[in-house]
């Protein structure tokens, strides 16, 4: 049985006496580091899954035993869920120092962002979602009742498969604007910040599953001009920035993108909507809009943009999927970082309760010194470079098991490793663990 979220609200504002800051990598930046940086409706079952290989559900390996007694939801940060599910560890405690190796304590871009301020998620709330009751059926989110295990379809009660992929006819061809060329209405233009938005565009990928599913957002669909933020932030625009439309009557214009339009030479998809992420969107409690960050912690103007925290696209998914609602911060992700100790077991269950029972793609923050599309033709070459991509699909049978991934960096960000605009990528999942947990790795958001 399947309660609503909402229903549920009082009772978890109740209980959560203690609130917890969900921060990664002490706001780390996503696709900061130069270039490269950072149709179909999905075929899914009655709660939204889409499987294409059904199984049973491995057991032990994932934590699953036999059945014990569940805790009341909200009781503690370790509850039993139905048969016992080992909690994935959203509350692992971080270490010093947290920046990686290559960032330097000093770094301007590491600051308390205090224009997008980070969102609370209650602790009775991340109980409920650690333990894997937060669900996505039917186009709305809902809790497991106690005693449900998250491992199992709701409408059927059949194990969830060991190997699933979302529909990728459409989002595959999600692809980040290149840094100069011309837009969807034939404008001329020259932005390097549009080579670092791979935090943008790895949200879009997400969301655009939840359009199909619950009929929001408009990622197909959003049209417009858009302006890099510099002026809605409160600074001047950068004296060698951006080459875009002016208009006479109303200065700078921006670049104008769309739901679906040839640029660059293919049909692009959601760069409009990816670009409003970027620039335009603004969670409630923010007053800085966007969630690339164009401004440092000293009101400098950044460009190109340093890239995308993980933290800002937790809320820009929050945000969107719950319809802009007034409790948006609780509704449905959450971000496990890199030093969860038990991580690759989590990473292959979260990835199996988002892609495999709920439909949608979990995002990773990765390092892309471990993922083949970025390998160079020596390690040597290979950048460190801390990246965003879209994991949607797995197979636990495979040898080794694998995960299926987009990344919204086309040919002309990147073109190592046969990169191309449109590719489908495998990974071993010990290789994704691996490139989650190395020195530019942050986590993933589930």
């Amino acid at each position: 049985m399947i309660a609503s979220l909402r229903s549920h609200r009082r009772g978890l504002a109740a209980g959560a006496a203690i609130l917890i800051a969900i921060a990664v990598g002490s706001a780390a930046i996503l696709g900061g580091q130069g270039a490269g940086a950072l149709a179909a409706t999905p075929g899914a079952s009655a709660s939204g899954a889409p499987a294409t290989e059904s199984a049973s559900t491995a057991g032990t390996s994932l934590g699953i035993a036999e059945a014990s007694p569940s805790a009341t939801p909200g009781s503690s940060a370790s509850p039993s869920a139905g048969p016992t599910f080992q909690p994935i560890d959203v509350f692992a405690v971080a270490p010093l120092p947290l920046l990686a190796p290559s960032e330097p304590p000093g770094d301007s871009i590491f600051h308390l962002d205090t224009g997008r301020p980070i969102a609370d998620q209650s602790t009775a709330w991340l109980t409920l979602k650690a333990a894997g009751q937060v669900v996505l059926s039917n186009g709305k989110i809902g809790l497991l009742d106690a005693g449900v295990n998250p491992l199992v379809e709701p409408s059927t009660g059949n194990a969830l498969p060991t190997a699933a992929r979302l529909d990728l006819n459409w989002t595959r061809w999600i692809v980040e604007p290149y840094g100069s060329g011309k837009d969807a209405a034939g404008n001329a233009y020259n932005d390097l910040s549009f080579w670092n938005l791979c935090g943008p565009g790895a949200t879009t990928v997400t969301l655009y599953y939840w359009q199909q599913l619950t009929g929001r957002p408009n990622v197909t669909g959003t049209a417009g001009y858009f302006l890099d933020p510099y002026l809605a932030s409160g600074v001047a625009w950068p004296s060698r920035g951006p080459s875009i439309v002016v208009s006479s009557a109303k200065g700078r214009l921006g670049t104008y993108w769309s739901g679906s339009a040839r640029a660059s030479g293919f049909t692009a998809h959601g760069r409009g909507f990816l670009m409003s992420l970027a620039m335009n969107v603004r969670p409630t409690g923010w007053t800085t809009p966007g969630i690339s960050i164009f401004v440092d912690g000293k009101g400098k103007a950044l460009y190109p943009t340093k890239g995308t925290p993980p933290r800002n696209i937790q809320a820009a998914l929050n945000w969107e999927a719950s319809g802009h609602a007034a409790d948006w911060v609780d509704t449905y992700y959450t971000t496990v970082n890199r030093w969860d100790p038990t991580l690759a077991r989590d990473l292959t269950v979260a990835v199996m309760l988002d892609v495999g029972r709920d439909g949608v793609p979990v995002v990773a923050a990765a390092d892309t010194y471990d993922l083949p599309n970025w390998l160079a033709s020596t390690a040597r070459l290979t950048p460190h470079t801390r990246h965003a991509i879209s994991i949607v699909g797995y197979d636990n049978t495979a040898n080794p098991p694998t995960f299926t991934y987009l990344d919204t960096c086309g040919r002309s960000c990147n073109n190592r490793g046969g990169n191309q605009n449109g590719q489908i990528h495998v990974i071993s999942q010990a290789q994704m663990v691996k490139a989650i947990t190395d020195g530019n790795g942050m986590g993933f958001i589930w």
